[in-house]
């Protein structure tokens, strides 16, 4: 797999540092599945000197690719500034996704922040099947600016559950609230319906979504960030400790996986802004 040159159609500011750039000449990438990535890096010599991973948003059939990032880092500043007809290198598809939908089963998707990407992707997969009905959107972040893409969702008949910390919009508190809301309240309006929980987001998030789901018998897949030089299991950057083998490689082996199959930390997380330890949001 080599590096290949795409072009920037579109870049669409969202606020608060969102946008989501709009890549032309992506045909490689049509056949991508919700979960991976590509490995991406702007025409800006050696500063800063590594490409950086984003994951897919969405693709088209005609060579168009989105991607949503927010502006944090050096390159991720570039990009935000970065005009229509700017070109770019672009490596991917890279790594595994997350299953099919299927009708049997209700498959929540847990997006923290810039996390929603791949959820999002598989949610517009579910819809293209008809079964966005078998999906609903978990979605959190700190305030109302950080959660995204909300008409486009309601635009794909997509449920969405929202949860910010200072309660600017839908449940106050964490996401992994809402989750827990959500799947008690799946557990009782049915109780033999099959549960199955994506999540992707902070690791401190994923650490808490699997320990959620892993007493109810849920299964439950982690779309894991990690930061990586290469994309392809070359450079040894991105290993995280698993029970299968001793590390498993973010690149090469996820970014989706098992919770099941990775080494939970027993994590004591904050409570959220205006909250108090183990208060009721």
């Amino acid at each position: 797999m080599h590096y290949f040159d795409a072009r920037i159609i579109e870049n669409r500011a969202l606020g608060n540092g969102y946008f989501v750039l709009r890549l032309g000449g992506c045909d490689s990438l049509a056949q991508s599945q919700p979960g991976q990535f590509i490995m991406l890096r702007g025409d800006w010599g050696r500063d800063p000197l590594l490409p950086r991973p984003i994951s897919l948003l969405s693709v088209a059939p005609e060579g168009r690719a989105d991607l949503l990032a927010k502006s944090i880092g050096r390159g991720t500043q570039l990009l935000e500034k970065s005009s229509p007809g700017t070109r770019v290198s672009v490596l991917g598809p890279l790594g595994n996704g997350f299953p099919e939908p299927t009708p049997d089963s209700l498959d929540l998707l847990v997006a923290g922040g810039v996390g929603l990407p791949p959820l999002f992707m598989q949610a517009e997969n579910a819809a293209r099947r008809g079964l966005v009905d078998r999906c609903e959107m978990v979605y959190g972040g700190r305030t109302s600016r950080d959660l995204v893409l909300l008409g486009e969702m309601r635009g794909m008949g997509l449920s969405s559950c929202l949860a910010t910390e200072d309660g600017s919009v839908g449940r106050r508190g964490r996401v992994t609230t809402e989750l827990e809301a959500r799947i008690d309240h799946h557990r009782a309006a049915h109780p033999q319906r099959k549960l199955r929980v994506f999540a992707c987001g902070p690791r401190e998030m994923l650490w808490a979504v699997a320990r959620i789901a892993e007493p109810h018998g849920i299964e439950c897949y982690l779309s894991m960030e990690e930061q990586m030089a290469c994309g392809i299991g070359v450079c040894l950057g991105c290993a995280i400790p698993a029970r299968s083998r001793p590390f498993r490689y973010t690149c090469s082996d996820g970014p989706v996986f098992l919770a099941s199959d990775l080494v939970i930390p027993d994590l004591v997380i904050p409570p959220a802004a205006g909250q108090t330890t183990g208060a009721a949001p």
